[in-house]
Order: structure tokens, then sequence, then C-alpha cells
């Protein structure tokens, strides 16, 4: 009869993973590399003239631009004209879309234009400064915005403590 080897602990050769994985990330569409980079476009525009606003060189809009002009990027994609973002982001890029739409909103809001009869529109008033973005431009990027919200209240959770 046959001793029985009973091994207490397993070979690490066999037991060892070989490659610690990484979990997969999840990613969030945002939308189409063209709108995607007219938002980061404006967005870098008005960074300009807001240098107290600017946010750490490895945020997600940083991360996003250097995407767009095509270098390297852990934290975005892009595949088949579509932008993409991980989800543990979102919260990120909200806070920054957030500012944008609110300046954008301030920046061209109705207390800064008046009704021309002569002309037959809006102008903007002489006593208030140049807009550093356009009308236009800004008017899509708000449109744009307004599109990401909806894909965003959707990927991020805020947590908040009552007061």
């Amino acid at each position: 009869m046959h001793a029985a080897i009973i091994e207490r602990f397993p070979d690490w050769a066999t037991a060892r993973p070989q490659r610690i994985q990484r979990p997969a990330a999840e990613w969030v569409a945002l939308g189409s590399e063209y709108d995607i980079g007219h938002v980061v476009r404006l967005w870098q525009r008005v960074m300009r003239f807001h240098i107290d606003q600017l946010p750490g060189d490895e945020s997600v809009m940083w991360q996003l631009a250097d995407k767009l002009q095509g270098r390297c990027s852990d934290i975005v994609r892009i595949q088949e004209a579509i932008v993409s973002i991980e989800r543990g982001h979102m919260a990120a890029f909200r806070e920054q879309i957030d500012w944008l739409w609110e300046f954008l909103a301030d920046e061209h809001g109705d207390h800064r234009y008046r009704w021309c009869r002569d002309v037959g529109e809006w102008i903007r008033i002489e006593t208030e400064l140049p807009p550093i973005t356009g009308l236009e431009d800004a008017r899509r990027a708000v449109d744009i915005i307004d599109a990401l919200m909806d894909v965003a209240a959707n990927n991020v959770v805020y947590l908040r403590e009552d007061a």
C-alpha cells in the first residue's frame, strides 16, 4: 500500500498569478469628437483669462484636450469618432462643464445685451467688456453641454452631507 502524499500548500508556480490584472474600466460615451472638441477648445480659450480657475495638469479636461490632439491618455479614448472617458472621472468632467456653462450663460446673458430697433436684433451693451467667446460659439457649446448633462447625470453620483 502506497502512502498518500498530502500537500498542505500549493506550489508557487501554479498558484501565483503570472500578471496582476487591472480591473476593466467602464467607459462612458460623451459624444462625437467634433462636438467634444468644440467644447474643449472653448474651455481652453476661457481658461486663458481665468488662470485662477485652472485645474491640475492631470485633470480630465486636459486629458481630453491631449487626446483630441492625438496624444496618449489613460482616461480618455476615441473610437470611431466617439469620445469616451472612464466612469470614475465623470464627476470631475461634470464640474468643469458646469463651470463653463455658467460662465457662458453669464458672459452672453440677457443683462449684457439690448434690443436695437434700427438693426432689428440684440446687440451688446457698449459699456460691457468684449466677450471672450463669440455668441455663436457659445450657443453651440451650450447646446452640446446640455446634451452632455443628460449623459453626466446618469453616470455621476454625488454624496452630500446633510447639514
